[in-house]
This record gives C-alpha cells, structure tokens and sequence, in this order.
C-alpha cells in the first residue's frame, strides 16, 4: 500500500493490546490506529493501551533497527543521516541561504528521529 509518495511496511504495525484484537468475520480492527512510531506515537500507544479492553495499532513507515550499528552505537553520531533511516526532506530554494535548498534529517523507522539524534538506545544494560 503506499499513502503520501510512502510505502508502508505491514511488518512495522506494531500492536499494542493487552487483549487480543477484536474480530468480526475475518476483518481485524482497532479502536485506535496511530500514524507515526515516533517517540510520541509510542507513548500514545502505551499510555492506550494501558486499558485491557482497548486495542492500539500503531504503523510506522520505516523498520525495526535495533541492529542497526549506525543507530544503536552512540560513538558514531550522525552516521544515520543520509540512509534509509533518514527521510531527507528537501526544503524549498531559500533567499538569504544563497539560494540552497536545505535538508532537514528526520528518523524514519521505530523511534522517530531518535534513530539519528543519538538518542536511541537498544540494550539499556550496555550504556
């Protein structure tokens, strides 16, 4: 499926239930279903999901990158950028930046732009 020029990867819906999801005749559905699994989309999900008799879907363009060294070692900051974490978007051509269009990074992946600020870290016990 692609929504906004984005594919959306099926394996990154996360669910977040304390229940199972509820069912009518094959079609599985939520009551709430959050676009993002950034830092904020995650923490609506779990604050949601709090409730056993709520379901939460949460679907996130990018992918899982715990194993991801540009991400998870935090001894080579920055590297992220310019991957397939990093959305890239292009600004618009700017006058008193001589004309340079800019970019500005953003994590694209679970986490949000945590993935490339160096704030993400997959094994607590390690830091």
């Amino acid at each position: 499926m692609e929504f906004l020029g984005c594919k959306w990867v099926a394996l990154t819906a996360l669910l977040f239930t304390l229940t199972s999801s509820k069912s009518t005749s094959n079609n599985t559905y939520f009551d709430y279903v959050i676009l993002g699994g950034g830092t904020a989309g995650l923490v609506v999900a779990s604050r949601l999901s709090e409730n056993p008799h709520i379901t939460v879907a949460v679907i996130e363009a990018g992918d899982f990158e715990r194993n991801n060294p540009n991400v998870t070692n935090p001894s080579i900051l920055s590297l992220a950028k310019n991957t397939r974490v990093d959305w890239e978007y292009k600004g618009e051509p700017q006058i008193f930046a001589d004309n340079r269009s800019l970019v500005w990074s953003a994590g694209k992946g679970v986490g949000g732009s945590s993935l490339i600020n160096g704030k993400l870290r997959a094994h607590l016990r390690k830091y």
